[in-house]
């Protein structure tokens, strides 16, 4: 049982764990614990491998982790892009449409309902239509009546409106 915990077993397991546990945070990125597990167990297999076989088996294993480190992080990044990932809820993608200069301009003035309590950010439904917005004077209710004061840039700074 002991020779099955103790030389080029080990290396292997170290290897294959890393190869796993990166893979598995290429496909779900955001998770952390896994890719940095991957990349530990990738480390102390490459030394063990420098270790027990040399600088030059060192090498090659050290070229191969970061070869495959490189491809899992190039898979994640197209994963985050176009892939599941984009579609999922944990990159906000639809929730909140798309805001033109001119169309924040033409809000001047005019009052919605805060769908979220502003503290001080928050969603609001202006019109019809949900803005990320910024209160002017602190926390805001969930509900409360609201009224934009003013535009900077992409900003939209809104007021509680008293009832």
């Amino acid at each position: 049982m002991s020779e099955l915990f103790s030389g080029d077993a080990v290396i292997i397991v170290c290897l294959a764990l890393g190869a796993i546990m990166l893979a598995f945070e290429a496909l779900t990125p955001g998770m952390d614990l896994p890719g940095i597990a991957g990349a530990a167990f990738m480390a102390v297999g490459t030394a063990l491998m420098w270790r027990a076989h040399g600088s030059a088996a060192g090498l090659i294993s050290l070229f191969a982790t970061l070869l495959f480190s490189a491809g899992a992080v190039l898979i994640s990044v197209k994963s985050a892009a176009k892939g599941k990932l984009s579609k999922s809820g944990v990159i906000l993608s639809g929730t909140v449409e798309a805001q033109s200069l001119d169309a924040e301009k033409s809000l001047l003035d005019r009052t919605g309902t805060a769908l979220t309590p502003l503290s001080p950010v928050g969603e609001a439904e202006i019109d019809g239509t949900r803005y990320n917005v910024l209160s002017d004077d602190g926390f805001v209710v969930k509900g409360a009546r609201i009224r934009v004061i003013r535009t900077e840039g992409k900003k939209i700074v809104v007021r509680k409106v008293d009832n």
